[in-house]
Parts: C-alpha cells; sequence; structure tokens
C-alpha cells in the first residue's frame, strides 16, 4: 500500500491536464493517509558491561541532558532532531516507520571531556511512545568515550582507476597538547571487512557494545618511550610506499612513509628504505601478498593494549578472553575492549548506506565515503584552527559524518603538519 501527503493542486491547469489530474486525485484518494506520531525514547550513560538484551547500569558521572538525538528514516530519506531532557528522555514526532535513532554529544567530568555517541538501528516506530512507555522499556545505552590526542586524520582507500589500489595511506595526528608515545599503539582494521545491514551476532556472554573486533591488528615497535608524536606531528602508514606514478601516472608519492604495512610475500615490492609495521593478529585468510582493504570503505580503529604483542602467542591469544568468534563462526577476531578505543572511524560504499555501519555508536557515530570507486580521491577532518606554531587542529566529535570532507587527491601531511624527528624521511 502506497503512503502519501495530499497536497493541493494549483487550479491554473489546461483543459489537457485535467484528466491526469483527475485521475492522480483518485489515485491519491487509494493511498494510505499517514498520521504523525509522538515518539519518546530513553538514553543512558553505562560505563560496566551491558548485557545481550542492552542492559547496563546508569552511571550518574555522565548526564545525557542536552544531547541531541536524531530519527533517521532511510527508507524516506528523512530526520528529526530532538533534544535529551533532564530525565534521559527525548521526544520527537515522526512518520511510521523504520528508524535509525543517532545520539551525540559531549560531557565533562572531573575537568575531562567525553564523548557519548551511539545509535540503535533498525528500530520500528509504528504508534505513539509515552514518558512513561520509554521509561520502562528499551534504551540506548551510551558509552562515555574520553576524548584523547590521537585521531585518524587522513584515509585514502578507493583506489585509482584502472583498478588500482596499492597506494592505500593512513595518516596518524596528535590533535592533542602533550607528547604521546606509539609504542605498542595498534592501528586495526574492524569486522566485518565490508559494510553490512547483517551485523554479526556474538555469544550472549560478550553482551552488547562491550567489544569491538578486529581483522588485522598492526603494531607499532618500541620499548615504551621510542616513539614520541608531538602536538602537531602526524605519521604516516601505507600499504606500499613507494612513488606510485611509476605504476599509474594518476596516483601519488607516498614513500616518504614512516612505515610500510606488509604481508610478508612479494619482496621485490617491499620498500627496503622504510621500515615494516608487524602484524600481530590476522583473522580469517591470511593474504601474504598484500594487505588490501575494501575500496568501498573498511571500518579501523586505534587500539592500546599496553604491551607488545606477538602474531600467534598461544599464550595471550586466547579464545574467549582475547579472540572470539561469531554464534557458529569458524575464524577467530581480536576481541577489543570498548573502553580501550582510542579513536574509530567507519567508511561506507556511499552516504546512503548509513544504514549499514558495522561497528558501534561510541566507536563512530556516523560514518563517511567518497561515494565511488577507483575514482583517486580521499577523506580527512575537518580543519578547525591552527596552534600559535601553524600547526592544524582537526574537529573530532567520533561522528565521522560531522568530521570528515573529501579531497579530490590524497596528500602527505596537507596542512602543514610535522614530521616525526625519528622518521626515516629525516634520514
Amino acid at each position: 500500500m502506497k503512503k502519501a501527503y495530499i497536497a493541493l493542486l494549483s487550479l491554473a491547469l489546461p483543459v489537457s491536464g485535467l484528466v491526469s489530474c483527475s485521475e492522480m486525485m483518485t489515485e491519491a484518494g487509494d493511498a494510505e493517509i499517514v498520521e504523525p506520531i509522538t515518539v519518546s525514547y530513553k538514553v543512558n550513560a553505562v560505563t560496566g558491561f551491558v548485557d545481550a538484551d542492552g542492559k547496563g547500569e546508569p552511571d550518574p558521572n555522565f548526564p545525557t541532558e542536552g544531547l541531541k538525538a536524531t530519527f533517521v528514516n532511510y527508507e524516506e530519506s528523512s530526520f528529526t532532531s530532538a533534544t535529551v531532557d533532564a530525565d534521559g528522555i527525548a521526544t520527537a514526532t515522526l512518520t511510521p516507520g523504520v528508524y535509525t535513532i543517532n545520539v551525540a554529544g559531549s560531557v565533562e567530568n572531573e575537568g575531562e571531556t567525553y564523548y557519548l555517541n551511539g545509535a540503535a538501528q533498525n528500530i520500528s516506530l509504528t504508534k505513539n511512545v509515552s514518558r512513561e512507555e520509554a521509561a520502562a522499556g528499551s534504551t540506548l545505552n551510551l558509552r562515555p568515550a574520553k576524548v584523547g590526542p590521537l585521531c585518524i586524520k587522513e584515509v585514502y582507500y578507493c583506489g585509482i582507476s584502472p583498478y588500482y589500489f596499492r597506494d592505500q595511506t593512513y595518516e596518524i595526528y596528535n590533535n592533542g597538547d602533550e607528547v604521546y608515545y606509539l609504542d605498542h599503539l595498534c592501528f586495526t582494521q574492524l569486522y566485518p571487512d565490508q559494510a553490512t545491514a547483517v551485523l554479526p551476532a556474538w555469544p550472549a556472554s560478550e553482551g552488547k557494545d562491550n567489544f569491538v573486533y578486529g581483522i588485522t591488528l598492526w603494531q607499532f615497535p618500541g620499548n615504551g618511550t621510542d616513539y614520541p608524536l608531538a602536538p602537531g606531528e602526524s605519521v604516516i602508514i601505507v600499504q606500499e610506499s613507494r612513488d606510485h606514478r611509476e605504476n599509474n601516472p594518476d596516483s601519488f608519492d607516498n614513500s616518504m612513509a614512516e612505515w610500510e604495512m606488509w604481508a610478508g610475500g612479494k619482496p621485490e615490492r617491499d620498500n627496503p628504505n622504510v621500515p615494516n609495521l608487524q602484524y600481530v593478529f590476522w583473522g580469517g585468510y591470511i593474504n601474504t601478498w598484500q594487505w588490501l582493504t575494501s575500496v568501498s570503505g573498511a571500518a579501523f580503529c586505534l587500539y592500546q593494549p599496553g604491551q607488545a604483542l606477538t602474531f600467534g602467542d598461544t599464550d595471550y591469544w586466547k579464545l574467549g578472553e582475547t579472540t572470539q568468534k561469531e554464534v557458529n563462526g569458524t575464524y577467530e577476531w581480536a576481541k577489543i575492549p570498548a573502553e580501550a578505543v582510542m579513536d574509530g572511524v567507519e567508511f561506507l560504499p556511499s552516504m546512503s548506506d548509513l544504514n549499514m555501519k558495522r561497528i558501534p555508536g561510541f566507536v563512530d557515530a556516523g560514518g563517511f565515503s567518497v561515494g565511488e570507486i577507483y575514482v583517486g580521491k580521499s577523506v580527512s577532518r575537518k580543519k578547525i584552527g591552527e596552534r600559535p606554531d601553524g600547526t592544524p587542529l582537526y574537529q573530532d566529535t567520533n561522528n565521522s559524518t560531522d568530521d570528515f570532507q573529501i579531497n579530490d587527491r590524497p596528500a602527505i601531511r596537507r596542512n602543514g603538519e610535522k614530521v616525526p624527528s625519528w622518521s626515516p624521511s629525516n634520514h
């Protein structure tokens, strides 16, 4: 049955159009008349374990009043925003349908800033929901995420025509005010590798959104203080470090990278002047020719385990503790606690695929896309200011829909980011 809003038709129509107008009015008369509904939805900030049914203990240290709640109907391409009130309830007037409810904002706690981002997907809203019903029913639990110094600042993932992808490039930036040591930090590709509206089912013991799951973890070397990254400095990691214009004239030069992420095969393609990050975990099939992420968009996070890890270390990698399988699954994926995620971003095939988010909203409340494959475009954070030394400050609200922009071409340190003193490009 069709849904319709019946609008007044202009009377100033030619006679030849009267029949079609009559037909239109007949068709509109047969359509379903949609009455708006008023829906309340409860929002909590939770810091403890959340069970598989979404039940968790609210933390009063992180009030949700003032957060922005957006009810998005992808089928109708519509959205409605509301503000969470003092009781943690957001109320909106909507057209009945299936919605994604996004909530975002920040709070202060003990002198620190925390983001409170989250999303509830595929929520069927077909009738009025009172405040009392919302308070007693399902809630959206938000996990406070401390604003950290590091952010994934630019990603070039989509490749360039014809079907060239070996130039995939990632830039990590110190957007904070203090030196951060990269030692032991993991740059992680998250599971699933492709955006999907059918999310994996994890064992009930994992609860809901207590973890994210990694496909591949690349770990920075060092003994704790070997690789400082000062405010305003960035580090470049790449699939292959070279002047790619030698292979494709429309590509670019990323040979000045600090590290390659090399899987170990095809040694003739390894750049001997650029050190290799080591993969310390690789779930599923290991492609030793290369590490290739989806040219349609993958999801990534920065994760600090606090120690050096080793691939295949059975004392560390244990099912149910540091790895997990899907329900009825075959492969193990790295199990990463929510509180250990420093920054995360999700890239999608297109901006119309936000209903296919694969990672929880506390990692990235939105998603972003260049919209096409093999078009040579990159995505980067929006510059919002500069430090006194001229290095940029970037927007980082844990919502890539708001935080990122599309660039016609990828660039290395496009806004004057500094190079670390220990970088191979300085030697």
